[in-house]
């Protein structure tokens, strides 16, 4: 799957190998969906001098197992006997002359014990080694283990870099473009299900109907939100990039006023934080923030 963008960052990593001056820890961060694991795993194989498609033996990849129950898909943490696993395997020298890298998917759910255990390495690298760290947001890890990493951070794309994926006469181009946000990722979803194009605009509507809602139909609505935490907190994040698309004058977005745009976002960020971070009342929290919304 080629990688759509970030050519300055991939140049620059490029540039470390070149000159030999790459560094023993990454930290790539930046939204979710827009390319950080594919250029991730394209510097792996340059250094690990694997070729494309082929068993990379000193190439590993970890990441969080994924639990369903009651419909409810969630990951789990990333945990202490993950990293003592990698230490293991980092304490063995490399099948050939290249660098063995391991890449951590979704960074951010490693749990703090794991994260503590993953300093030992970070502290005192193995030789011939170099760890990526891939999260969507990097505030879930120790300062500490950022700190150690050099740091990567990824943005959206503008929608000329988008549009290069899709062919000329490619169906709903303009929303195609538009619902993927900025998010390569999001757009291929949306080209191998039509299914997730018309759930995204779903969302959004239901996002826009939230200005007009009765107070009796906000509450039910976070009465509903509240029973998944995970969904809940992807719609917030789902708000949050509407909100700022409204702010750059998208009109497919709910047309708000700039300041009324800001304090909604602040408002969800901190209500987001509090159910991420804390045993609060997910569906008070929901309600106080819906409050907020109207004309």
């Amino acid at each position: 799957m080629p990688t759509i963008g970030h050519q300055k960052i991939i140049a620059r990593l490029e540039r470390a190998i070149s000159q030999k001056r790459v560094s023993n820890a990454y930290l790539f961060c930046g939204p979710e969906a827009v390319g950080k694991f594919l250029v991730a795993t394209d510097f792996a194989e340059k250094l690990t001098g694997a070729e494309k498609g082929k068993l990379n033996r000193n190439l590993r990849i970890i990441a969080p197992e994924v639990e369903e129950k009651n419909g409810v898909r969630r990951e789990r943490e990333i945990k202490i006997e993950d990293i003592k696993k990698l230490q293991k395997e980092f304490s063995l020298t490399s099948f050939d002359e290249n660098s063995r890298v391991v890449i951590i998917r979704n960074a951010q759910n490693l749990n703090r014990t794991a994260q503590n255990s993953l300093l030992k390495l970070l502290e005192e690298p193995p030789q011939k080694s170099v760890l990526i760290l891939v999260a969507e947001n990097e505030k879930k890890l120790l300062p500490t283990v950022i700190s150690r990493c050099q740091l990567v951070r990824f943005n959206l794309l503008p929608d000329a870099q988008i549009e290069t994926m899709l062919d000329a006469d490619t169906e709903h181009k303009k929303e195609l473009v538009f619902w993927s946000l900025g998010r390569p990722g999001l757009l291929r979803k949306f080209l191998e299900n039509k299914i997730e194009l018309e759930e995204q605009m779903k969302l959004a509507d239901e996002f826009n109907a939230l200005f007009s809602s009765e107070l009796n139909d906000k509450f039910f609505l976070a009465e509903k939100l509240a029973k998944n935490t995970p969904e809940l907190l992807d719609k917030m994040a789902f708000w949050i990039v509407l909100l700022r698309q409204s702010l750059l004058g998208k009109k497919q977005t709910q047309i708000v006023s700039p300041g009324k745009a800001l304090g909604l976002i602040e408002k969800i960020e901190e209500s987001k934080k509090i159910i991420e971070s804390t045993n609060s009342n997910a569906r008070l929290t929901l309600e106080n923030l819906l409050v907020l919304f109207g004309k």
